[in-house]
């Protein structure tokens, strides 16, 4: 435990240490400050020099080995925490009974699988469909061309025989009298 107290004494001493740095670096860019330049520009000059000052401590400060593993220690913790937040409330939708988000997405991800599917089986009976309207066109092309031959048959059938014409009576008795 006094190691602990110990490391937790030294990082305040090098944080306290920073401060005091900023600080002084701070007041000497004060103490440049001429009274016979016009006010705007030296006021630019000072913030330039504070916010330079600061700056390079803070990244001096922020490069330090400390720093890194205190900012690990930190983002660990903050994930740890929202595990548990997340497991916390795993349980609780367990208990009452209600959907979690891993429920939900679950439901979400089956109702996509089924969409896919009835896609994919509408596309086949589109082609299908496709596939009939063709067949049946190929047998209307067929019928009507029944339907012509048997209107061409039932015309040769009303029409009458083309056998020999009969001949007049005058010309069957006078063939008759020459033999």
């Amino acid at each position: 435990m006094s190691d602990n107290m110990n490391d937790t004494f030294e990082q305040a001493a090098a944080f306290q240490k920073l401060w005091m740095d900023s600080f002084g670096k701070m007041a000497n860019v004060w103490s440049e400050f001429s009274p016979g330049s016009p006010p705007p520009e030296e006021m630019r000059k000072m913030r330039s020099g504070m916010l330079k000052a600061l700056s390079g401590t803070w990244d001096e400060f922020m490069r330090t080995p400390q720093f890194m593993e205190m900012m690990k220690a930190s983002l660990n913790g903050g994930l740890d925490l929202k595990r548990m937040a997340r497991e916390g409330l795993n349980k609780v939708h367990e208990q009452f009974e209600t959907p979690s988000k891993e429920d939900i997405d679950s439901v979400l991800l089956a109702i996509r699988h089924i969409d896919r599917r009835l896609l994919e089986r509408l596309e086949g009976v589109g082609d299908n469909v496709l596939n009939i309207a063709e067949q049946l066109e190929k047998i209307e092309k067929l019928l009507g061309k029944l339907d012509e031959r048997i209107n061409q048959i039932d015309k040769r059938i009303e029409e009458p025989s083309k056998g020999p014409k009969p001949v007049p009576q005058a010309a069957r008795k006078a063939k008759a009298s020459t033999k």
